[in-house]
């Protein structure tokens, strides 16, 4: 089968949504769950569904919930499988509570030499884990205090995966953004490319990129992807400025939460 780069974020999706919590496969999907992170979409989840028939959507979302519901957990994501219509189950969602979330999925065309950023030191976060924290409670655009606590605790855990490389952007001494390099089998992924408002413009997206592609390339890793909000303009031409083209969409359904604004990509 041939491989394309929506199905390569989508696998790697599914191996990110594994360093939080387990999994179970149901009749129309699998469920991804954790009681641990219970407000985070990442660790609860309905993915990979695939519904023939649009008459059955009704029973694949009343399976879905009670699966839930005898957990004591909410799903607060819905993600297709790759090449499943999403129209009918688009509607079915949006009377249920849940909005369409699109992504652009992008890979890597083109190797190119980033604009220098002098003043930003990254540093892996696996050394410098409170540095890592303040980076989330630092943040003041939503979510919550309570969330991003959540969130840098989540992260914590994803640093015991070896296929995830970290790393935290600092200037003099403050966390000014992070980005990891996720990889699975010979696919790497950019993942959680943030600038704090306060470091906005200085170069740190620049510097992160270059860092993480940095590692991709000594690594050898043949197939560099990213996927970002459609409505995140800025993150995009960041991406294309290092070489990423556009190459399919994604359209994921979620509930509103604390967490929306932040979900990792």
């Amino acid at each position: 089968m041939e491989r394309t780069t929506v199905g390569s974020l989508l696998r790697s999706t599914q191996a990110l949504c594994l360093q939080l919590c387990q999994k179970q496969t149901l009749d129309y999907g699998i469920a991804y769950f954790s009681e641990r992170f219970a407000a985070l979409p990442d660790a609860n989840q309905f993915r990979e569904v695939l519904i023939d028939d649009p008459a059955r959507i009704s029973d694949a979302f009343a399976q879905a919930q009670a699966w839930f519901a005898q957990r004591n957990l909410a799903c607060h994501r819905w993600s297709p499988a790759g090449g499943q219509s999403d129209e009918a189950l688009a509607m079915f969602l949006a009377s249920r509570g849940y909005r369409p979330r699109p992504l652009t999925a992008m890979i890597l065309a083109d190797w190119r030499e980033l604009p220098p950023a002098p003043d930003v030191r990254v540093v892996p976060a696996r050394a410098l884990r409170e540095m890592l924290r303040r980076s989330y409670l630092d943040d003041d655009t939503p979510p919550t205090a309570k969330a991003r606590e959540l969130l840098a605790e989540s992260y914590n855990e994803r640093m015991d995966d070896p296929q995830l490389d970290l790393f935290v952007a600092t200037i003099d001494r403050r966390p000014a953004g992070r980005v990891a390099l996720h990889q699975v089998g010979d696919i790497a992924r950019i993942v959680d490319l943030t600038v704090l408002p306060a470091f906005v413009d200085r170069g740190v997206e620049y510097a992160l990129l270059g860092h993480a592609l940095a590692l991709a390339k000594r690594l050898t890793l043949p197939s560099i992807l990213a996927q970002v909000a459609e409505n995140a303009t800025t993150h995009r031409r960041r991406l294309t400025d290092a070489g990423f083209v556009e190459d399919g969409r994604i359209v994921e359904f979620e509930r509103s939460t604390p967490f929306e604004t932040v979900a990792p990509q």
